[in-house]
C-alpha cells in the first residue's frame, strides 16, 4: 500500500469495520 491513508475504523462485537479510507496523494 503507497501513499498517505487515512483509515477510519469501527469495532463492533469484537469485529472491524472499515468506515471510510481515502488517499491522499
Amino acid at each position: 500500500m503507497n501513499g498517505n491513508w487515512c483509515i477510519t475504523f469501527e469495532f463492533v462485537d469484537g469485529n472491524t469495520y472499515i468506515l471510510n479510507y481515502e488517499d491522499y496523494h
